[in-house]
């Protein structure tokens, strides 16, 4: 009878995690890049950037694909991006998910796409795999007949320095297997690579238990592209070069093409962009023990809804307590209303600036190129450089635009950047280079219009890469793209505190620089240093200190201070979660979080300090 209840519960297990993939937020879009005789990683070192590129062999030629997304839309902008760069063969494909089924792997670390991986690190762990969604990819080794297998495995990891692994149950379909090709050639391989649990058994079983290892090794989960349902893409029957060229089926011979360049986009017919980044809410981990939770619960104790203990662990209960105040609390009810009808920021610019041209750059070309060339800036000089490169490729045209934007902004200035001599002419032949010398133009001009969001959706790695940490950033400035601004707790947070600044007491300057700083914490966040840490918690503590003091005047100030502060800690909490989802550990991630809250709120709130 035991033994039936435990079949039972382990087939509701199966069935309810499959269920959970089902059910959406699951990365079962990918775009099939084309097929290839003998293909390169280097073959496709213009894609490096936009996505993580992985093969799947056939008999007689290798499919190349790039990404995983949650949705259909998600993936046709990828595939925007391809057919920009040249790869017009290029198809959406979606994986079966429901044909799938639960394996056990360990994760072994989350990387963000465009991060360096030092694969040498992770080949001690066994056999590898990847799940990718979206700008996240998760390393994974596995896979193993069991959890309890996974788990002794986990401690051997745990000891060779993987102390952050975990075992997790997920479907199978969604697994890609690492080879030579996702990591870029062949890397140093480990002389005495960790065992896995099935193989120690093949080989001390008896015959019986050997055969058991067998069927599990023939049940093994299949590369995901063998059980995808292809959405047709045209020209199906043909293998493609990087840079789309046909070479027929049966030619198994490698293609000996060079290196794809940034390939010309088409002025008259640009690519499709979203109207903002989208920036879904991370799950809060359960596990995580929090200073932001533990205040947020007595918060919420002092305001009737929480009954459990003060333990600082986001759980059920608190989440519950959160969900109860934001129904019931009338100051909470009254600013989510007010937020709904509060401006957020946005991308626009007065008509005729600068601003305004590199915003419409892919929407009027003509106007814009033709309002940059007449503002004869080093900033516009440059926009104008970028999209003659994009729109006809490398010439003399682009490097003399370029050199002399580059001259006119660094005049009397010295560089602040690493290997960047401004006094030398420079030649550009990819789009890293130029956008990363855009950004050092950006951050030296002191008027400098904020770099707009259709960067970051046309050349998410390359824009990325270039306009993350590093230099000065004294001028460098980024327009609020959407991102932490979809969340509502953003919006309702933001509508209290600008309704307790008064009558528009912060300039539109620091208000612009406040967005921009938000901007790059969602884009490109840094690690903050011990003294700024401590900082932030010092000026923490003075607010809240402040803010109390000037509730205690009187019950209706106590009343919007203790929505304040409950909008304030699950915002909080929300961030922290944000940056651990990013690769940050909790210690960072409170400290980034803060940084944020001080972004969103610090200038609106400043006489309480």
């Amino acid at each position: 009878m035991k033994f039936q209840i435990r079949i039972y519960s382990f087939a509701i297990f199966i069935l309810t995690t499959l269920a959970a993939f089902a059910q959406g937020g699951v990365p079962e879009y990918t775009v099939q890049v084309g097929s290839y005789a003998n293909p390169k990683p280097g073959d496709f070192a213009n894609l490096q950037g936009h996505g993580f590129l992985y093969a799947s062999k056939r008999s007689a030629h290798t499919d190349v694909f790039v990404g995983g997304y949650e949705s259909e839309g998600e993936a046709g902008k990828m595939l925007a991006t391809l057919q920009l760069f040249g790869y017009d063969n290029a198809a959406v494909n979606k994986l079966n998910t429901e044909g799938g089924r639960s394996v056990t792997i360990i994760q072994l670390a989350t990387k963000r796409v465009g991060d360096k991986i030092n694969w040498e690190d992770y080949l001690p762990a066994g056999q590898l795999y990847v799940l990718l969604s979206g700008n996240q990819l998760k390393i994974l080794a596995g896979t193993f007949p069991d959890v309890a297998s996974a788990k002794a495995h986990l401690a051997k990891l745990q000891l060779v320095g993987f102390k952050d692994a975990f075992v997790k149950n997920m479907n199978n379909v969604l697994l890609h297997e690492v080879t030579d090709f996702e990591m870029g050639g062949a890397p140093k391989r480990p002389l005495i690579p960790l065992v896995f649990e099935e193989k120690k058994a093949e080989e001390s079983a008896p015959e019986q238990q050997k055969a058991e290892v067998e069927a599990k090794k023939q049940d093994a989960p299949k590369a995901y592209e063998e059980v995808a349902i292809v959405v047709p893409g045209t020209k199906s029957t043909v293998e493609l070069t990087p840079k789309g060229a046909e070479t027929k089926v049966d030619t198994p011979a490698p293609s000996k093409t060079e290196p794809a360049k940034e390939a010309p986009a088409k002025v008259a017919t640009p690519a499709p962009t979203p109207a903002s980044f989208e920036a879904s809410l991370p799950d809060i981990r359960p596990n995580v023990k929090r200073t932001s939770a533990y205040e947020l619960q007595k918060t919420l104790k002092v305001e009737g809804s929480y009954k459990g203990s003060l333990d600082g662990f986001y759980g059920k209960g608190t989440r519950s307590a959160y969900e109860q105040a934001l129904a019931g609390n009338r100051q909470l009810q009254k600013y989510r209303i007010l937020a709904k009808y509060m401006a957020t920021p946005t991308e626009d610019a007065p008509k005729g600036t600068v601003q305004y041209f590199i915003n419409h750059l892919w929407d009027d070309p003509k106007t814009a190129m033709d309002g940059l060339a007449a503002a004869k800036t080093p900033i516009a000089k440059s926009y104008r450089a970028y999209f003659m490169y994009v729109s006809e490729g490398s010439s003399k045209d682009v490097n003399w635009l370029m050199n002399e934007a580059i001259k006119e902004a660094f005049s009397g200035k010295k560089s602040a950047f690493p290997k960047f001599d401004p006094t030398v002419r420079y030649a550009y032949e990819d789009i890293d280079q130029l956008l990363t010398h855009l950004r050092y133009i950006h951050e030296v001009s002191a008027d400098s219009p904020a770099a707009p969001c259709w960067l970051f959706r046309k050349h998410p790695g390359p824009a990325l890469q270039a306009f993350g940490p590093q230099g000065t950033n004294s001028n460098l400035k980024l327009q609020a793209c959407g991102g932490f601004w979809e969340w509502e707790e953003v919006k309702v947070l933001d509508a209290i505190a600008k309704d307790l600044c008064g009558l528009g007491q912060m300039s539109e300057a620091a208000c612009a620089k406040s967005q921009s700083q938000l901007a790059q914490l969602y884009l490109t966040p840094k690690a903050l240093a011990d003294d700024e840490r401590k900082a932030l918690e010092a000026w923490n503590g003075k607010l809240w200190q402040g803010i109390e003091g000037w509730s205690s005047r009187d019950p209706m100030l106590g009343e919007i201070a203790t929505a304040l502060k409950i909008s304030y800690l699950q915002t909080e909490v929300l961030f922290e979660d944000f940056f651990m989802d990013e690769g940050f550990t909790e210690k960072e991630a409170k400290a980034l979080g803060l940084q944020a809250m001080k972004t969103l709120v610090g200038h609106h709130l400043e006489r309480f300090i």
